[in-house]
């Protein structure tokens, strides 16, 4: 199908007639269900989605969009790269006359619980979406018409605005490899984030090919973006017979587990940290870091997604907001260090 797939293709998918799909889009109550799922179906196979200006003349203008952020409302107010995240979405939003509902996960639900709460209501105009735990949930709420915007890696069909993963994570080994270090440990996220991840490793990947450096990928492990999780991992890195001479958390709650462990083992030293996010913690332990710029990714969401509702399709699917690499105290050139031994200590160059 050459183009934007229109009400009729989805009729013609659905054996009805474009009148019946306009009435599932609506969420009139005169369509069968066995009916409404065959439209919702062929929706979801073709990537439709409806006029945003139609469908919110359809049910009412409200001038309120929803952040939907799926993880627990702790994790998040916790977490200082979501909150830059809503504060510039909440400044947008704001300027252009909408309010800004919020949504994050209910208690004891799993990510889809941030998203049902709107289905059939029409509580707001459209959706951004923070897609760090995944998009589940997201399709319904589409099959309904709403425009969305998606903050960080989307399917083919939606806007998305991330930021320059591969590019942050290319600057942090190339900066590693620059004080000598050969051997780098990574300590990869949760398979939830996956392509945000798969970025993040092919900065890896590309760093070491361009510095005609042969990278062990036996030294990889996977945290879930805790610190606990990368204290986990850096104890089965650093114990190894052969361990890095520096470690690459994939955020910077890794990261942070990473030092814990150094500092409750002090007999192995010279080991270089570096993280991902520039979260405050960052700045406070001297923590190299990458800065996602995470303000101006909530921002740029907004004004694509209000763009729409004011009949303006974004010029580009993809909207990639730049990184910056923040070198601190945590890295350092690589030096002779000593390792733990159950019998004596040894130093490796």
């Amino acid at each position: 199908m050459a183009g934007r797939p229109t009400m009729r293709d989805v009729a013609a998918a659905a054996g009805v007639s474009h009148q019946t799909v306009s009435r599932v889009v609506n969420d009139e109550q005169s369509v069968t269900e066995p009916v409404r799922e065959r439209v919702r179906a062929a929706i979801a196979a073709l990537g439709y989605r409806p006029s945003a200006g139609g469908r919110a003349m359809a049910r009412g203008r409200t001038e309120v969009v929803a952040l939907v952020v799926p993880h627990a409302a702790g994790f998040t107010f916790a977490n200082d790269h979501l909150m830059r995240l809503i504060g510039g979405a909440e400044q947008e939003v704001a300027g252009r006359g909408y309010g800004l509902l919020l949504s994050t996960r209910e208690p004891g639900g799993d990510a889809t619980s941030a998203f049902t709460r709107f289905d059939r209501r029409s509580l707001v105009d459209g959706f951004l979406v923070e897609g760090g735990a995944g998009l589940t949930g997201l399709s319904d709420l589409l099959v309904q018409g709403y425009p969305a915007v998606v903050i960080g890696y989307a399917a083919e069909h939606l806007p998305m605005v991330h930021p320059d993963d591969e590019g942050g994570a290319y600057a942090v080994v190339q900066h590693l490899l620059a004080l000598g270090h050969r051997r780098i440990g990574i300590v990869n996220g949760p398979t939830e984030n996956h392509l945000a991840m798969a970025a993040r490793l092919a900065g890896v990947e590309r760093a070491f090919a361009d510095a005609h450096v042969t990278r062990d990928p036996s030294l990889t492990d996977r945290g879930d973006f805790t610190t606990e999780s990368g204290h986990a991992a850096a104890g089965r890195l650093l114990t190894r017979a052969d361990p890095p001479t520096a470690v690459f958390a994939f955020n910077d709650g890794m990261a942070l587990g990473v030092l814990q462990w150094l500092r409750e083992n002090p007999s192995t030293t010279g080991i270089s940290v570096a993280g991902f996010d520039d979260t405050a913690a960052a700045s406070a332990t001297g923590l190299t870091s990458v800065a996602l710029q995470s303000q101006d990714l909530g921002r740029r969401a907004a004004q694509i997604l209000i763009d729409q509702l004011d009949g303006k399709p974004p010029a580009e699917r993809r909207t990639i907001v730049p990184s910056r690499l923040m070198v601190r105290s945590s890295t350092q050139p690589k030096s002779g260090r000593r390792r733990r031994s159950s019998s004596s200590e040894t130093v490796r160059p």
